[in-house]
């Protein structure tokens, strides 16, 4: 059987989010690769939460966009 993991780094951070603005808690729960053709995702989710929350997909930041 073909692996499914991606070999380059991942292009997108998977979060666990409960609450809203300044008091939401963010949990990363997983990562995700885009799509050679750019209109999707390949994630993997390492976390079964057990509180309602929503569940949000973001681009990984480089590291001099993270610092500013």
């Amino acid at each position: 059987m073909a692996t499914t993991t991606p070999t380059k780094a991942p292009t997108h951070e998977v979060f666990h989010v409960v609450g809203d603005n300044d008091k939401a808690r963010w949990t990363k729960i997983g990562v995700g690769w885009q799509h050679q053709d750019r209109a999707g995702l390949n994630l993997i989710i390492s976390y079964n939460p057990l509180i309602e929350g929503r569940t949000v997909v973001r681009r990984i930041k480089a590291k001099a966009e993270a610092a500013a």
